[in-house]
């Protein structure tokens, strides 16, 4: 490992940020120094130091991390209402695809701040017409839950009007059925089953119509969401709408029919062919389980997940699915499992993935001395110091949530 590499892992895990960015330059290779720089600006701009940030991002030489770097802190910006500043930055991204998107997520905060005529404004300016559009649709979700309903309707049409541009075929599907998740997040369901109904391909149109039955439950519409689940072709899809609509049952105190589609769901998973797909559906359903504080039925589809995965014959998606699993369990709070199922993985990267997510986790939820722990058992030095900054964000996070309580 690099002794530069070193360096700054013990300054990160020591919180010594004055002294980092010194030793980050005096790394050799250029690659890493650009990839570090990158996570050491994209940390700052998670803790708001903007300043900072935006210092660290122009010293990054490599092109595609300084402009991915320059990304992030505009949507943070943006996230802290810091809209002109984030503006400024978006608009002099020398990507076209990379300043569409954050021109699309600009316009998206502004609209959930209420700032509903600037955000438009921003969304007309944005060149790719899929970020256009599907900046509108998010802009009419927002107008929707302010109550303004004609405007969101408006808005709504305007964006599929932007989406008949769009002249990639694939493009268009996906961008049509996010448009139809959030007029069903409007609740306009009518609407959003049109367009779904419209969309060719059978994946998106299958996942805007797991949207839509997760939304109808949300509502409260539960025969009918649960028969739209039913109906849905791909069978990753339909396992996981079955899943959203038997927490939303969970959630209105429906225990036992909850209880019941649950099963369902995992019935439908079970009976995916593909071994690699059967483990990321159960991964899913777990995980939704768990939120929905089903921690038994949550642990046993887990384990059927884990199944799946050994059943994987592929040493490289086995691993995948290994990480994908691991992650999940840290998410919902088993980090014993969550370990064990890490350090069976046997690609060193998706291995050392997963502990940097399991690191984070922890930390997120206050144990920093396991995190760091963890972060240690990271064999890829840039993983490792990536998790050591997830850590320290997470801990100065805390730190800012304890001083607003005082």
């Amino acid at each position: 490992m690099h002794r530069e590499l070193s360096d700054i892992i013990a300054m990160v895990e020591a919180g010594q940020l004055d002294l980092i960015l010194q030793a980050a330059q005096e790394i050799e290779d250029a690659w890493d120094r650009s990839w570090v720089l990158k996570g050491i600006a994209e940390a700052m701009a998670e803790v708001g130091q903007f300043d900072r940030a935006i210092q660290i991002a122009q010293k990054i030489e490599k092109a595609s991390d300084r402009s991915l770097a320059l990304w992030g802190i505009a949507i943070a910006m943006a996230e802290a209402s810091q809209f002109d500043r984030a503006l400024q930055i978006a608009q002099k991204l020398e990507d076209a695809w990379e300043r569409s998107w954050a021109l699309a997520e600009i316009a998206e905060a502004m609209a959930k701040a209420g700032q509903f005529d600037r955000a438009i404004q921003v969304a007309q300016e944005i060149e790719d017409a899929s970020f256009r559009s599907l900046a509108l649709a998010d802009i009419a979700e927002a107008m929707a839950e302010a109550g303004q309903t004609e405007r969101a309707n408006k808005t709504f049409q305007l964006a599929l009007q932007v989406a008949q541009k769009i002249e990639d075929a694939s493009d268009l599907s996906s961008v049509l059925a996010e448009i139809a998740a959030a007029m069903a997040k409007a609740e306009q369901f009518d609407c959003a089953l049109q367009i779904a109904q419209k969309i060719e391909d059978a994946s998106d149109r299958s996942l805007a119509l797991a949207e839509i039955a997760e939304a109808m439950a949300e509502a409260g519409q539960f025969d009918l969401a649960f028969q739209i689940a039913q109906k849905i072709e791909v069978a990753w899809h339909r396992s996981s709408a079955l899943a959203e609509v038997a927490a939303a049952m969970a959630k209105a105190g429906q225990m036992e029919r909850s209880n019941q589609v649950f099963q369902t769901a995992l019935q439908a998973a079970q009976k995916i062919e593909g071994a690699s797909d059967r483990s990321s559906a159960l991964t899913g359903i777990a995980t939704t389980m768990a939120k929905a504080g089903q921690t038994e039925g949550a642990n046993r589809a887990f384990r059927l997940a884990l199944q799946a995965a050994q059943e994987i014959e592929d040493a490289s998606f086995r691993s995948s699915a290994l990480r994908e699993i691991a992650v999940a369990m840290a998410k919902a709070g088993q980090f014993d499992l969550a370990l064990q199922v890490a350090q069976e993985i046997e690609d060193a990267e998706d291995r050392s993935l997963a502990l940097r997510e399991i690191a984070k986790a922890l930390a997120q939820v206050g144990q920093i001395d396991r995190a760091v722990k963890v972060a240690e058992m990271i064999d890829d030095p840039i993983e490792r110091l990536q998790a050591l900054a997830d850590i320290m964000v997470a801990k100065r996070k805390a730190g800012k949530g304890e001083a607003g309580k005082e």
